[in-house]
């Protein structure tokens, strides 16, 4: 008799996700430990179980350290393109399984690409441009020509001036 092929989503039932993860968790380590030893490569893969127990299978080669070291020194944008390459390698797996796996459903988030990280880079390097552009009103005021702006810039210093105030009146009965 063969197998049963088990659709991949997320199983509902608590106590039949903890078994499921306690049966496969065994054969997931033994397949990155063999992948170490044959293939010669670093590895460190980390679980942690439906109950939040934390298992951990390190490669013979190097240490946890040494591997988080040398992710760390990857840039965002080569961590992302990673991302996507084993995302897409992933589904496709899947696809040759004969299982419609939905990638951003069996993450359980969006997968941003590489333009959409530049795009949304750009946007937050203009505000912090903007932001930087109204400080330095503060530490020039002549670069200031809008009486409005003038009058703003007062009601906020009344504001701080008062809740400054404030604090050293509860500090003052301690």
């Amino acid at each position: 008799m063969g197998r049963v092929k088990l659709k991949i989503k997320k199983l509902e039932n608590t106590n039949g996700r903890q078994a499921t993860y306690a049966k496969r968790k065994h054969g997931i380590m033994k397949k990155a430990n063999e992948l170490s030893i044959l293939c010669d490569v670093e590895i460190i893969l980390l679980m942690f179980s439906p109950t939040n127990k934390p298992s951990v299978c390190i490669g013979k080669r190097s240490s946890i350290e040494e591997i988080i070291e040398k992710f760390a020194q990857l840039t965002p944008q080569e961590r992302a393109k990673r991302k996507l390459e084993s995302l897409e390698a992933l589904k496709k797996t899947f696809k040759k399984l004969d299982h419609d796996v939905n990638i951003h459903e069996f993450l359980g988030s969006s997968t941003q690409t590489i333009e959409d990280l530049t795009n949304q880079a750009r946007l937050l390097q203009a505000r912090l441009s903007e932001i930087h552009r109204r400080l330095s009103c503060w530490t020039d005021v002549d670069k200031i020509n809008n009486v409005e702006h003038l009058g703003q810039m007062e009601d906020s210093l009344k504001d701080y001036l008062n809740q400054i105030r404030a604090h050293k009146v509860c500090l003052s009965f301690l």
